[in-house]
C-alpha cells in the first residue's frame, strides 16, 4: 500500500467512526426525548431520511466530476484553536445577544437590519479579521469564489432539488399562493428575499461553520467526512441555548422545552439539516456555491416573513 493509499484509508476509517458516533448520539437523544417528553419521532426521522441522507447523496452525485477550488490551511491546529475559541462569543451572541437585540429594537424593519448587521459582525467580519491578523489570510483565500461550469451545474441541480422539495412538501408555496401577491411584488420580492437570505443565512452560517470550522477540522482530523459530521453537530448544538431560552423567536415548535428537549432537538433536527451543505463545501470549496444553495433552500418558506419584516408587505 502506498503512503497516499494509507492516508485515504485512515481518513475513511476516521470518517466512519465519527459517523457511527453521531448516529449513536442521535438515536440516544431521540429515545430520551421520546421517553421524557413523549416526543413524536416522525419529524426527525423524516428530516434524517430526506435532508440528512437523500440530499447529502444528491450533493455527492452532483459533484462527482467537480474539482474543488484550491484551499490551503496554513496552520491547522493553531487555526482550529482560534476558531474554537471564537465559538464562545458566538454562543454568547446566540444565547443572549439576539434576545437583547429583539428587546432593544422591537419594531421592524429596524430590528431586522440590526440583527443582520450583528450577525455579519459576529460570524463573519470579526473572525475574518482575526484570521487575517493572526495567519495572514486574504478574504478570497478564506472564502474562495469561482464559477466553473461543473460548479454551476452542481449549484443549479441542488437549487432545483431544494425548490422542488419545498414546493411539494413545504408550506411556503401554498402560503405565497394564499397571499395572492401581485406580480410586481413577486418580481421584486423574490430577488430581494434571496439577497437577504444569502447574507443572513448563507454568508453568516456558511462562512463560520463551513469555511472556518469545517475546513480546519478537516485539516486537523485529515478526514473530510469526520469534519462534515462534527461541524453539523456543532452547528446544531449552537442552536440549543436559543431553543431553550427563546422558543418564540426561534420558531422551533417546542412549547417551553426542557434543556434535554432543546439539546435533543438541536441534534436530531437542526444538526441534520447541515449535512448536505457540508458535503457540498467538502466537494467544491466554493463559498459562492454553498451560499447560493443555502439561500435558495430557504427562499420559499421565508419570502412572506422577510417581506413583512422589511415592511414591504402588509
Amino acid at each position: 500500500m502506498t503512503p497516499t493509499q494509507g492516508v485515504k484509508s485512515n481518513s475513511g476509517r476516521v470518517g466512519i467512526l465519527f459517523l457511527v458516533g453521531y448516529l449513536v448520539l442521535y438515536a440516544s437523544m431521540l429515545l430520551a426525548m421520546h421517553r421524557a417528553g413523549n416526543f413524536d419521532i416522525t419529524e426527525p426521522l423524516l428530516v434524517l431520511a430526506i435532508l440528512g441522507v437523500s440530499f447529502s447523496l444528491a450533493a455527492w452525485l452532483f459533484t462527482l466530476r467537480v474539482r474543488p477550488l484550491n484551499y490551503a490551511v496554513v496552520s491547522p491546529k493553531g487555526e482550529l484553536a482560534t476558531v474554537a475559541a471564537w465559538l464562545l462569543p458566538v454562543l454568547a451572541f446566540v444565547t443572549w445577544g439576539l434576545g437583547l437585540l429583539h428587546r432593544s429594537f422591537p419594531s421592524d424593519p429596524e430590528q431586522a437590519v440590526m440583527v443582520l448587521t450583528a450577525k455579519l459582525l459576529v460570524f463573519v467580519i470579526f473572525p475574518a479579521a482575526v484570521m487575517r491578523a493572526r495567519f495572514g489570510y486574504g478574504l478570497l483565500q478564506l472564502a474562495p469564489i469561482s464559477a466553473p461550469r461543473l460548479h454551476l451545474f452542481a449549484a443549479l441541480g441542488m437549487c432545483a432539488l431544494l425548490l422542488a422539495f419545498q414546493a411539494v412538501f413545504g408550506r411556503g408555496l401554498r402560503d405565497i399562493a394564499s397571499a395572492h401577491l401581485p406580480a410586481a411584488t413577486l418580481c421584486y420580492g423574490l430577488p430581494l428575499t434571496f439577497v437577504w437570505l444569502a447574507l443572513e443565512a448563507g454568508v453568516v452560517e456558511e462562512f463560520f461553520f463551513r469555511v472556518l470550522l469545517q475546513t480546519r477540522l478537516s485539516a486537523v482530523l485529515k478526514s473530510e467526512w469526520a469534519a462534515v459530521v462534527l461541524t453539523s453537530l456543532t452547528f446544531g448544538l449552537a442552536h440549543a441555548p436559543g431553543i431553550y431560552l427563546r422558543t418564540s423567536l426561534t420558531q422551533e415548535g417546542l412549547q417551553n422545552p426542557s434543556l434535554l428537549m432543546a439539546a435533543g432537538y438541536s441534534v436530531v433536527v437542526v444538526s441534520v439539516a447541515g449535512f448536505f451543505l457540508g458535503v457540498l463545501w467538502a466537494r467544491t470549496r466554493n463559498f459562492a456555491l454553498v451560499v447560493v444553495v443555502h439561500a435558495v433552500g430557504d427562499l420559499l418558506p421565508n419570502l412572506l416573513p422577510t417581506l413583512r419584516s422589511l415592511h414591504l408587505l402588509h
